[in-house]
């Protein structure tokens, strides 16, 4: 027993090793040293607007660093199916990020990605968790030591079913599984909400309901007066590449008045500020 301990040990610590020495890309899918505009680059603030500030290396910043792909990209879903056009002037951009396969990965699966990969980017996985219904955190260092969800209705216990992996493929199943089980009321409940005078890069805001929705904040700009503008992102169902929205025609920037009772989104399904979480 204890020689199978030892092994199970440093065969974790050299997975972890190898783990460690993936994570210099950011954004791990741009192939080789492929240059991309990014939101940053592409979007350039309204006169008298200013980008807000933001830490080195933190969320904002890499949300704000997003790659786009190059304009005049139409949004396509898993299967490679056009599902809205480049001529949409609701479409502002693009992410460069293949969603081909990825059935999963719908509106708040791909708000969990983001986080989820921004947190491995910076080597920073004993914070990669994520709530499941009934409100377990089923956390990243878990998953990688061999530990698995066992669920009786809504309770969730850990059993400990596979040998520790730390590998990318192993990531994304971890990553499958929150898809699998979560879904925007999860997100809705589990998360804290934020009063939408302090909204900030890198919340999220969900549609309450049984058909819910969720768009992420990835910019902010602001004024000298304290007015906030901000660029919004989604994914939607069918998995779709996650894109920007326009405000209106060639006006990718929204202005935020917690005032409204809904966003402005140019979309179907209303959202409200009630709606506004943060990880």
């Amino acid at each position: 027993m204890l020689k199978s301990v030892i092994i199970i040990t440093i065969s974790f610590s050299v997975w972890q090793a190898a783990h460690s020495q993936q994570l210099k890309n950011p954004y791990f899918w741009l192939q080789g040293n492929k240059k991309c505009e990014t939101i940053a680059t592409r979007f350039q603030v309204p006169e008298g607007f200013k980008r807000v500030e933001v830490r080195p290396k933190s969320f904002a910043q890499w949300l704000r660093e997003l790659p786009l792909l190059s304009d005049g990209r139409p949004v396509k879903d898993y299967t490679g199916r056009v599902r809205r056009s480049a001529k949409d002037t609701t479409l502002a951009a693009v992410v460069d990020y293949n969603i081909k396969g990825k059935k999963l990965e719908q509106c708040m699966d791909i708000i969990f990605r983001w986080r989820a990969e921004y947190l491995r980017s910076q080597n920073r996985s004993q914070d990669i968790a994520f709530f499941l219904p009934g409100g377990f955190l089923l956390k990243w260092t878990d998953w990688m030591k061999g530990f698995r969800p066992v669920f009786k209705g809504i309770n969730v216990n850990l059993h400990q079913t596979k040998v520790p992996d730390s590998s990318r493929l192993s990531f994304e199943k971890y990553l499958w599984e929150i898809f699998y089980h979560s879904y925007t009321q999860t997100a809705y409940v589990a998360y804290p909400k934020v009063n939408p005078q302090n909204i900030q890069i890198g919340d999220f805001v969900v549609k309450k309901g049984t058909r819910g929705h969720a768009v992420l904040i990835v910019d902010m700009a602001e004024d000298q007066s304290g007015k906030k503008i901000a660029l919004i992102g989604q994914g939607d169902k069918p998995a779709r590449q996650f894109y920007l929205l326009n405000y209106k025609k060639d006006q990718p920037w929204f202005p935020l008045n917690p005032k409204d009772e809904h966003l402005p989104l140019p979309i179907r399904k209303k959202l409200t500020w009630d709606g506004v979480r943060r990880f």
